[in-house]
């Protein structure tokens, strides 16, 4: 989230704020946080240091822009995922400089920023994980079921199968996945060691939903078969 602010087509000055809003739905955004800008540099220049290269957008060898340094404070940390705008005018432009003169209401949520509709249809990318794992109606959708699960790098399309089982079944699993990136997982931790920031690429879909008290050697076994069927650990992010 950091670096995707990090570019603007513009300088901002040193010492400058820049806040943070996800764009959940048309015309609404959540507060995401509050950085200041430590430095500015051409964006040519970032490039040629490496500081773009895990950037969610491809820039070529030839780079316009600024590059600026950020660093994330905690004013406002309170009200993170919490406090929604109203964002007037073109919702392809969401790059505003705020002036007196400008009006965007907020209110403070009582709704979910990303609400739990069913199992079925779970497949989040990590941005909206991060949001549903805090939210009581996903706890309670999530963590009364065991289940297998797919992470898919969509930078690459390598996929990775896992599977969850006994208390607070996939909740508590993707949790630590919100909580990190990687959840404990060699290969992903490997991955993101090689490749900060990389994790803002993974997208989380519940292949299979089981119950809490089936046995864990019977979960293992629809986590193998996952595995064969989608060849993740030939193609994949699976070592076993």
């Amino acid at each position: 989230m950091t670096l995707y602010q990090a570019m603007q087509l513009r300088p901002h000055k040193q010492g400058g704020l820049i806040i943070g809003f996800y764009g959940h739905q048309p015309g609404q955004g959540v507060l995401l946080g509050l950085w200041r800008i430590t430095d500015v540099m051409p964006g040519q220049e970032a490039f040629d240091r490496g500081l773009l290269k895990e950037s969610l957008e491809p820039f070529e060898e030839q780079t316009g822009g600024y590059y600026h340094e950020l660093e994330e404070l905690e004013q406002l940390a309170d009200l993170r995922m919490k406090l929604e705008i109203t964002w007037t005018g073109k919702e392809v432009g969401w790059r505003r400089v705020l002036q007196k003169a400008n009006n965007y209401p907020v209110r403070l949520r009582a709704e979910p920023a990303v609400p739990f509709t069913t199992v079925s249809d779970t497949s989040l990318v990590i941005a909206e994980l991060r949001l549903a794992m805090r939210e009581v109606t996903w706890q309670q959708g999530l963590g009364s079921i065991a289940g297998v699960y797919l992470i898919t790098d969509e930078k690459s399309g390598r996929q990775y199968v896992g599977s969850a089982y006994g208390l607070n079944g996939i909740w508590q699993r993707w949790s630590a996945y919100a909580a990190t990136g990687h959840g404990g997982n060699l290969e992903l931790m490997e991955l993101l060691k090689n490749h900060p920031g990389r994790e803002n690429e993974f997208r989380f879909t519940l292949l299979e939903a089981l119950s809490t008290t089936m046995p864990r050697r019977e979960v293992i076994a629809r986590e193998n078969y996952w595995k064969v069927a989608l060849g993740s650990r030939r193609f994949g992010l699976n070592r076993n």
